[in-house]
């Protein structure tokens, strides 16, 4: 529906992280990824477009029982 247009992504690999808990702490979670498991992953970062993804288990930007995924794109 409107205002959103469908964008297709190309496959391949992603790390996927699972965020637990309201938005004001997803920087958290990307602190994580970026500050401490990229540091010390063996996997190198692709370039495509990393997302989030929110399905049946967000229940709100402040409920404390939300979970969404973040993708990563690797190779």
């Amino acid at each position: 529906p409107e205002p959103f247009v469908p964008k297709v992504l190309r496959g391949g690999r992603y790390a996927v992280f699972t965020h637990r808990g309201g938005i004001p702490l997803l920087l958290k979670t990307y602190d994580y990824i970026w500050g401490t498991w990229l540091l010390n992953t063996d996997e190198q970062l692709d370039c495509r477009e990393d997302f989030e993804l929110y399905d049946e288990r967000f229940l709100g930007r402040d409920h404390p029982d939300s979970e969404l995924d973040i993708y990563i794109p690797v190779l």
